[in-house]
């Protein structure tokens, strides 16, 4: 609940990891061989930052300063393309963040704003005020509580001209707690939303045809963390099973999800970056998203979830190379909303493809469980800008805000004029 004091495991307390001296280096694996090997000598030495979006495509990894030479003594010996990134990856978290984030008792003062990133607190009193203020056609939606505690929420947009007919899109963020442009992007659009429906001088006949479903921060422990300990952190808090002597904590949300393809690309390590939990489903943010997604999933037509980086929209499947019969139904809805972002920014390109075409596989994501368990038509993952790094100077946060509320209109369009229920076209995948 908010004002509580969240105390962390003792090993943890007052320790802000700087990243000073941790380098990342971009390699070109040339086939799956490479790939799948980058992932086990960089779980080794170092850390995947960004695995191939596509065939060929770039992979990065971040190495500590004692590790970077030996890591690239290994790739340079199998001749293997690379080329250094990020020289500094402490200097480039400092020169584009403020240190207020790390002081909480300034948390409590700060409004809503998207001239930088906000606090868990500042965006739930938002998200909680804005519902209050606006109760014709906002409701707060309780989705559950996160491992240590924190209330995770959605908002419903929209005056449901339809009733109970009305189409819907579903949109989250923040599953992946490093991934600060995503819980950004997704309060962006709701505040879009709240100009949309709130004013006849803004209204969108095209937006408002629909409703709207926004979680904008799936991990709020984790983001949490992010701002208080490590930047970088990914998973969730969980703390270490039983009898784990490396006592790493957090889940891989993004690998918990349980569907067809559950454990591919995921690990059982627990110090691992995709460790995947005890079980399918295991982790109090992984059932709030699922209860609450299945609770609408008769009127959700369209699923996206935001995530950073790479620039890019990715449809199903990601736990297989093989593309479902759908796919240029999803391709081409995904292509629309890429060229719409690319309107409004020309010098920005998005990557379409699916995500699973990238020869590095993984199952137990929350867009395949959307697709095959929740069965909504369309579901994508939305790569966020840059293509460099997760730390997105917030001087980009409203171009890129502006960027994918452009692409949501298409969205709408699509959702709209698509049959409720389960999709026909879509075979039974299941095992």
């Amino acid at each position: 609940m908010l004002g509580t004091s969240y105390a962390l495991p003792v090993q943890e307390r007052d320790l802000y990891k700087t990243y000073d001296g941790y380098r990342v280096i971009r390699i070109f694996p040339r086939n799956q061989e490479e790939i799948q090997y980058l992932h086990g000598l960089a779980e080794r030495l170092c850390e995947v930052m960004k695995s191939p979006l596509y065939p060929g495509g770039p992979m990065d990894v971040m190495c500590s300063t004692n590790k970077t030479n030996e890591f690239k003594s290994i790739l340079n010996k199998r001749g293997m393309e690379i080329e250094e990134i990020i020289e500094n990856m402490g200097s480039l978290i400092r020169s584009i963040e403020t240190k207020k984030r790390r002081n909480s008792r300034k948390e409590k003062k700060a409004k809503m704003n998207w001239d930088d990133y906000q606090r868990y607190e500042t965006i739930v009193i938002w998200m909680k005020k804005t519902a209050k203020e606006n109760p014709s056609f906002i409701k707060l939606i309780k989705m559950g509580r996160s491992v240590e505690g924190r209330g995770i929420f959605g908002l419903k947009i929209g005056n449901s001209p339809l009733g109970t007919e009305t189409r819907a899109v579903w949109i989250d963020g923040g599953i992946h707690a490093r991934e600060w442009i995503a819980i950004s992007t997704s309060t962006y659009i709701i505040k879009k939303l709240i100009d949309t429906f709130s004013s006849e001088q803004t209204s969108d006949p095209v937006i408002q045809s629909v409703d709207w479903y926004i979680a904008p921060l799936l991990n709020p422990d984790g983001y949490e963390y992010t701002h208080t300990n490590k930047r970088l952190w990914r998973k969730n808090r969980r703390e270490p099973p039983v009898g784990d002597k490396k006592n790493c904590y957090g889940v891989d949300l993004n690998r918990n999800f349980g569907t067809t393809g559950f454990g591919i690309g995921a690990s059982t390590r627990t110090c691992s970056e995709v460790y995947w939990g005890t079980a399918e489903n295991s982790e109090p943010e992984t059932k709030a998203a699922e209860k609450t997604i299945l609770k609408y999933k008769n009127n959700i037509r369209v699923y996206i979830t935001f995530h950073s980086y790479g620039q890019s929209w990715l449809t199903s499947w990601g736990y297989t190379s093989d593309l479902p019969e759908d796919y240029d139904k999803l391709y081409t809805l995904a292509r629309r909303g890429a060229d719409a972002s690319e309107l409004v920014n020309p010098k920005r390109e998005y990557i379409v493809g699916a995500g699973g075409a990238a020869l590095y596989l993984a199952g137990g994501a929350t867009d395949d469980w959307a697709k095959i368990e929740a069965e909504i038509p369309y579901s994508y993952t939305v790569e966020l800008p840059t293509k460099k790094s997760f730390v997105v100077d917030p001087a980009e946060i409203i171009p890129i805000g502006e960027e994918l509320w452009a692409a949501m209109r298409e969205m709408a369009i699509e959702a709209a004029n698509t049959p409720l229920g389960k999709d026909k076209r879509l075979k039974e995948v299941k095992a």
